[in-house]
C-alpha cells in the first residue's frame, strides 16, 4: 500500500556550471550577490522515472497506468523579489507521456534567467489523462490548472553560471480517484519535488491530524499531528477536498458561465473547521510551515494517522529497533517493525534482517518514510533511500532536420529545428546510432528535411546549444 515512493521525474533543468553551494542558498537567509546583474543560460527539460500506480483518496492502489499524459502550457520561477519569470510559455503547448521517457530528459527550450534568488516554481497544466491496465483511457480533472511549489532553500542564479534544477513529478501521489456521490472522478493535483544539482530544495510532507484553528483571511490553519507541536499550514495554493469528494477548482471570478463559477467554489477555506480531521499534502519551507497542495477532509476520526515525509537520517539504534530523523516537523524517533520494508535508491527491496544495518550505513543521507502515528508513536511501514540525482542525463529533442554539415565525404552533424521553433546544433560521429522506428539503419544524408528524435549529451553553453548525439531516430519520411 505504501510502495508509491519512487517518483516519475518531471524535470526542469537549468544547466549552469556552478558549484552546489553556490547554486543553493543554505536557508532563509540565502540571496544573490549584492549588485549582481546579468543572466545565466537555462535549458528546460522534462524527464521521468516510471511509477504507474493510481490510488483512491485513502491511498489504496486501485489500478496501474500504461500511459500518463500531461499537457502543460507554462513553467515559471518566482524571484524572492520581483514578478514571475517565465521559462516556458506556449504556444505550442507541450504534451508528454510521462511513462515513455524512462529517465531521459526531453529538451523543451534554452533560455536566459535573470540573476537572483528564487523561492517558488509554477507549472500550468492544461489537461491530463491516463490509460489504465485494461487499456481504458480516463480523463483527469486538473483543479485550478496550475501547481505552485515552495522551495525550502532558495535557488541562486548568478551571472554566467550554470546549474541543474530537477522537478520530480510523482503521479502515484498526484492522480487520485475521488468519489462524488456514485460518479468516480480522477483528479490531478501534482506533487512535485525540486532538486538542485542533486540536493533537494523542497521537503515533501504528507500528514494527517486535527485542525486546531483556521484563519481564512490569512489562508492558514494550525494542525495537531498527534505527535510533537502543532504545525502551521499555508492554504494559498491548496486544493480542498470535502468528505463527499467535492473540491475547490480555483475558477476565474470573471468566468462568464455562472455554472462554472458555482462549480469552481464548491469547497474553499470556509469549509475547514476546528476539530476536523484532515490529511495535508505539500512541501515545507525553512520555517517548518507546510505549503499545502491538497487538504483532504477525512470522513471520520481514524484509529491511527498516516504520515509520509522526507528528511535526514540522524542515527539508527538496532538494539532498540528505532531511528531518528529530522524533517520540517522537527526531530522525531521512528520505530521499526519486523514487517517494515526498506527500498534502495534503485527500488530494490532490502532483506528484513538487514533493514536496520542498511539504515546505519545511511546516516546523514536523505530518506523517505511512510507509516502511521499510533498512541503518539511513529511507526515505519516503508522507508526509501533517496537517490542522488545525476548532474547530467541523456537529453532528447524532436524536430525537423533543416540542414546537414559535411566534412569531406562524412556527415558530421545537422541543424535541428525543434517542435517549439528553437534551433539546435546536432553533432554526430561514427558511434552515433542512426535508425528508423523499426531499428533499421538509416544513412545520415537521408535525414535532410525529415522529422527525427535526437538523444545525447547537451551543451547549453554554445550558440545555438549543441547535442552530442548518441542516437538519432527517423520519425517520419516526407
Amino acid at each position: 500500500m505504501f510502495h508509491m515512493l519512487q517518483p516519475i521525474r518531471f524535470v526542469l533543468s537549468l544547466f549552469l556550471l556552478m558549484s552546489l553551494t553556490a547554486a543553493c542558498g543554505g536557508g532563509g537567509g540565502a540571496s544573490s550577490d549584492s549588485g549582481d546583474s546579468g543572466t545565466g543560460k537555462a535549458a528546460i527539460l522534462l524527464t521521468d522515472r516510471a511509477e504507474e500506480k493510481i490510488t483512491d483518496r485513502e491511498g489504496n492502489v486501485i489500478t496501474s497506468a500504461q500511459e500518463i499524459g500531461v499537457t502543460f502550457s507554462e513553467m515559471a520561477l518566482k524571484p524572492v523579489k520581483g514578478p514571475w519569470v517565465s521559462v516556458f510559455n506556449g504556444p505550442p503547448d507541450i504534451s508528454v507521456n510521462l511513462l515513455a521517457l524512462q529517465g531521459k530528459a526531453d529538451l523543451i527550450d534554452v533560455v536566459d534567467l535573470p540573476v537572483g534568488a528564487y523561492d517558488k516554481a509554477r507549472i500550468k497544466v492544461e489537461n491530463a489523462w491516463f490509460v489504465d491496465a485494461e487499456g481504458v483511457r480516463h480523463d483527469v480533472i486538473v483543479p485550478s490548472g496550475k501547481i505552485t511549489i515552495k522551495f525550502k532553500r532558495h535557488l541562486i542564479i548568478r551571472a554566467n553560471d550554470e546549474t541543474e534544477v530537477l522537478f520530480d513529478f510523482i503521479p502515484g501521489k498526484s492522480i487520485h480517484l475521488i468519489e462524488a456521490g456514485k460518479s468516480g472522478k480522477f483528479i490531478l493535483r501534482p506533487v512535485v519535488r525540486v532538486r538542485v544539482l542533486g540536493e533537494e530544495v523542497t521537503e515533501f510532507v504528507k500528514i494527517e491530524g486535527q485542525i486546531v484553528s483556521v484563519d481564512c483571511s490569512e489562508n492558514r490553519l494550525m494542525l495537531d499531528p498527534r505527535h510533537g507541536e502543532p504545525i502551521a499550514v499555508n492554504l494559498e495554493d491548496a486544493l480542498i477536498v470535502l468528505k463527499d469528494g467535492s473540491f475547490f477548482r480555483g475558477g476565474d471570478d470573471d468566468d462568464d458561465d455562472e455554472r462554472k463559477r458555482e462549480a469552481a467554489q464548491v469547497a474553499s477555506c470556509q469549509q475547514l473547521q476546528e476539530g476536523q480531521n484532515v490529511e495535508v499534502v505539500g512541501s515545507s519551507d525553512e520555517e517548518g510551515v507546510i505549503h499545502a497542495s491538497v487538504v483532504l477532509i477525512k470522513t471520520e476520526e481514524p484509529a491511527s494517522h498516516r504520515l509520509e515525509f522526507t528528511g535526514t537520517l540522524l542515527e539508527a539504534d538496532c538494539d532498540q529497533q528505532t531511528f531518528r530523523v529530522t524533517f520540517s516537523g522537527g526531530e522525531i524517533e521512528v520505530t521499526l517493525l519486523p514487517e517494515t520494508k526498506l527500498f534502495t535508491a534503485d527500488d530494490q527491496a532490502v532483506p528484513a534482517a538487514e533493514v536496520c544495518e542498511r539504515l546505519s550505513e545511511a546516516v546523514q543521507k536523505r530518506i523517505e518514510v511512510a507509516g502511521k502515528v499510533e498512541n503518539n508513536q511513529v511507526i515505519a511501514a516503508e522507508i526509501t533511500l533517496l537517490p542522488e540525482a545525476p548532474v547530467s542525463m541523456p537529453t532528447r529533442a524532436a524536430g525537423t532536420v533543416e540542414s546537414i554539415s559535411v566534412t569531406g565525404t562524412e556527415v558530421t552533424g545537422f541543424v535541428l529545428e525543434a517542435d517549439g521553433g528553437q534551433s539546435y546544433t546536432i553533432a554526430i560521429d561514427a558511434q552515433t546510432e542512426i535508425k528508423d522506428q523499426n531499428g533499421d539503419p538509416v544513412a545520415p544524408n537521408a535525414l535532410l528535411n525529415q522529422r527525427v528524435r535526437v538523444e545525447g549529451t547537451l551543451d547549453a553553453g554554445t550558440t545555438p546549444p549543441t547535442i552530442e548525439a548518441a542516437e538519432v531516430v527517423l520519425l517520419s519520411i516526407s
